[in-house]
């Protein structure tokens, strides 16, 4: 079982969101919700990565 957390959101964020659920065929606003923060979540996890990756490359000297 996944445990859950609750969270408030904007009123109209959550209109919107909901309006995005009706047309893309999620079938939830939960489900679109978990996706775009998984999306997003990824992305911010792979730019914090290559920044990493670049400071250990100038440590190394590899870069200026």
């Amino acid at each position: 079982m996944r445990l859950k957390e609750t969270v408030k959101l904007n009123k109209s964020i959550c209109d919107r969101a909901r309006a995005v659920v009706r047309k893309a065929g999620y079938s939830s606003l939960e489900e679109f919700i978990e996706h775009a923060m998984e999306r997003d979540l990824g992305r911010l996890e792979q730019a914090e990565s290559k920044e990493n990756l670049i400071e250990r490359l100038k440590g190394l000297g590899y870069l200026e």
